[in-house]
Parts: C-alpha cells; sequence; structure tokens
C-alpha cells in the first residue's frame, strides 16, 4: 500500500464511521491497487476494532509517520555496509568522496557515488566499485548499477 493511500485510510478513519472505511477498503481491493496484503490487513484492523475506533487511530498515525522510515530501512542498510568500500575506490583513483546515495527497488540498486575531480570517463570507476561491492554478501544477489556524479 502506498503512503498516499495510508494517509487516506488515516483520514477517513478520524472522520466517517468505521463501515464507510471499510467499503473504501474493499473498493480499493476491487480495484486491485497495489498493496493488496496492506488492504486486507487494514480490513482485519477494522473489524477488530470495530467497537472502539480510538486505537485504530492511534495504529495508523503511528504508521503514517513511520512509513517512510521502513521503506528505506532496506537501502540505509545498504549504504551502511558499502560506504566506506566506496569511499576507498574513490579515493583510490585520486578523487575526492563526496557521498553516495541508494535506491533499491526489489533486487535492483541503484547506486549514486558523487565525486570530485573526474576528468576522464566515469565507466572503470564504476566498473571496480561494482566489483568491490558485488564482493560483499549484502549485495551479491542485487542488481546493481552504479552512477557517477
Amino acid at each position: 500500500m502506498g503512503a498516499k493511500q495510508l494517509q487516506t485510510i488515516y483520514r477517513l478513519v478520524k472522520t466517517r464511521p468505521l463501515p464507510f472505511v471499510e467499503a473504501y477498503i474493499k473498493r480499493q481491493i476491487g480495484r486491485e491497487v497495489r498493496g493488496l496484503n496492506g488492504f486486507l490487513k487494514m480490513l482485519e484492523l477494522c473489524q477488530k476494532y470495530v467497537y472502539d475506533k480510538a486505537p485504530l487511530e492511534k495504529i495508523l498515525l503511528y504508521a503514517n509517520m513511520l512509513y517512510d522510515f521502513f521503506e528505506k530501512q532496506p537501502a540505509l542498510k545498504l549504504k551502511a555496509a558499502g560506504e566506506q568500500s566506496i569511499k576507498k575506490v574513490v579515493e583510490g583513483h585520486g578523487l575526492t568522496y563526496d557521498g553516495v546515495s541508494m535506491n533499491l527497488r526489489g533486487r535492483d540498486l541503484e547506486v549514486r557515488v558523487k565525486v570530485k575531480g573526474l576528468h576522464g570517463p566515469p565507466k572503470p570507476l564504476a566498473m571496480e566499485i561494482e566489483r568491490v561491492l558485488k564482493g560483499k554478501s549484502e549485495f551479491a544477489n542485487l542488481n546493481l548499477r552504479i552512477w557517477i556524479e
């Protein structure tokens, strides 16, 4: 389920009766929007808290606040695991390391490495970074795309 869908359901729980919220969730399930398991869990929670929706409001409040963190957590762990290795490779080429960002989608990891002082083609540096990362167990089963900026 997307962040916007979760926010919408939270607003509905705060302002509408639970049968309306359940109907909205069932409508989204019928439309086959992404995140079927999230909608099914939300439907289960609505039925569990049918007589007292205050706890459901609190659950959804925290779910909204923590959504981005849990969505980015796998990429943040990978960044922590690979940043020092990337920095060593960049500095080994006589360049200045200026940061890295990672975006994980399924098994595809896009790595954007910011460097200063690169005057030649970036491909050899990108290939070496990929080789070093693939040597780590955390990155072994991922499809890497390395971008040098």
